[in-house]
């Protein structure tokens, strides 16, 4: 994508240098074990592992119940692998809002 094309898009402030320089696809990319460096400053951010967890915790929880639950009703393994992957899918689209509303970006510590 082409840098000038790329601002439009940029949402969320570094925590370092408070400028827009991070997208929603790049937040969305961002775990705790895993950093950006911000285009403007070239300081590395991260998100705060327990939030980072909480806003996955529906796409792990709705896979399992999809899992379970086709057990339960039909048994047989495509129809459970059906429903793990509709939970999983449900659990992505409601993982996402949360991601973008309550997991904050922070500064990078390096120990």
């Amino acid at each position: 994508m082409a840098s000038g094309l790329q601002g439009d898009f940029d949402v969320y402030a570094c925590p370092w240098c408070q400028r827009k320089t991070f997208s929603f696809w790049q937040k969305q990319s961002l775990g705790p074990h895993r950093s950006l460096k911000c285009s403007a400053c070239r300081r590395e951010v991260s998100v705060p592992w327990f939030r980072a967890q909480f806003a996955f915790a529906p796409m792990m929880l709705l896979t399992f119940v999809g899992l379970i639950g086709a057990k339960v009703a039909y048994g047989m393994s495509l129809e459970v692998l059906m429903g793990g992957g509709l939970g999983f899918m449900v659990g992505a689209i409601l993982a996402a809002p949360i991601y973008h509303f309550y997991v904050p970006l922070i500064p990078q510590q390096r120990a």
